[in-house]
C-alpha cells in the first residue's frame, strides 16, 4: 500500500543576516491504517550547502527526542490530536549549529487533515466490510 499524504508544508528561515538558510518540508502521512509518519527534505545554503531527506518517522503521540547527533536535531512534536478521521500535531525541529548561532529552529508549524477516506484501500475495505454485514 502506498502511504496517503495528508499534508505537507514548507518552514523557511535564514540566519546571520541572511547568510545562512534553510528551507524544510516535512509531510504527515498515514502509512497504514490508523497508523502516521512524517517525511522530511531540508535544503541548507552558507558556511555548508547541502540537503536530507528521510522518513518516515513514526509518530504516536507527543514527543521531545533528539533524533540525530553532530549536529544535535531534536524533534518536538506536541499538541498531538487524533479522531477516526482526522489527525493534527505541532512539530518543533531545532538545530544545535556548534557555531556562535547555537540553536536555531528549522520548522515550527502545525500539520493534519483528514485521513483513512482518501485511501482507495480503506474504501474497498469499508464496502466489503458493510457488504459482508448487509448479507448476514
Amino acid at each position: 500500500m502506498a502511504n496517503s499524504v495528508i499534508d505537507s508544508k514548507t518552514d523557511k528561515h535564514s540566519y546571520v543576516l541572511g547568510a545562512e538558510k534553510v528551507s524544510t518540508t516535512l509531510t504527515l502521512i498515514e502509512t497504514s491504517p490508523g497508523n502516521f509518519g512524517i517525511s522530511y527534505k531540508s535544503k541548507y545554503s552558507g558556511i555548508k550547502s547541502g540537503s536530507v531527506h528521510g522518513g518516515p518517522i513514526a509518530v504516536s503521540g507527543d514527543i521531545n527526542k533528539k533524533v540525530h547527533s553532530n549536529p544535535d536535531v531534536t524533534v518536538v512534536v506536541s499538541n498531538y490530536s487524533k479522531s477516526s478521521a482526522h489527525i493534527s500535531m505541532h512539530i518543533k525541529i531545532e538545530v544545535d549549529t556548534g557555531t556562535i548561532i547555537g540553536k536555531v529552529t528549522i520548522f515550527d508549524d502545525t500539520l493534519g487533515g483528514k485521513y483513512g477516506t482518501n485511501n482507495l484501500q480503506n474504501i474497498v475495505d469499508h464496502i466489503n466490510k458493510n457488504a459482508v454485514a448487509f448479507q448476514q
